[in-house]
């Protein structure tokens, strides 16, 4: 499971601009996702095109990546598909058995392209998004 880290993990931009609140905050239920998604085994990686590493390692709640994949480390930026072949590459992973979860269409097309599972998440939507995200990863039937 690969997941953006702006519009996914934490508000997007257009959803910070809007709040009240001084510095970005993770999305209340990316712990439960990411909970549901350990128990199934499931590896996590968070790419991002660019953030401080010092900084992301001082935001609370936030939950353990099995990789931390950014752009700007080698600048390859997303949607360039090479960023998701990084990603692939780091997991040692085929792209059929990958889901990428993407606030930005563009990075949703591309990782699609390379053949792997793709999911839109829809910032104004965001309950809908987190269940199709897990419907996606451990089938509808069995997302808690």
């Amino acid at each position: 499971m690969v997941l953006d880290f702006d519009g996914v993990c934490t508000p997007s931009a257009g959803e910070f601009i809007g709040s009240e609140t001084a510095l970005p905050t993770i999305r209340p239920e990316l712990g439960s996702v990411v909970r549901e998604l350990r128990a199934r085994e499931t590896d996590i990686v968070l790419l991002s095109n660019e953030f401080d590493r010092a900084w992301i390692s001082e935001i609370d709640g936030l939950p353990e990546f099995d990789h931390i994949l950014v752009g700007s480390d080698n600048n390859i930026f997303k949607p360039d598909r090479r960023a998701f072949q990084r990603a692939l590459y780091v997991t040692e992973t085929e792209p059929a058995r990958c889901l990428v979860v993407d606030d930005d269409l563009a990075n949703v097309t591309v990782a699609a392209s390379i053949g792997c599972q793709a999911v839109h998440f829809d910032t104004t939507e965001v309950e809908r998004s987190w269940r199709t995200l897990l419907d996606v990863a451990v089938g509808p039937d069995d997302a808690g």
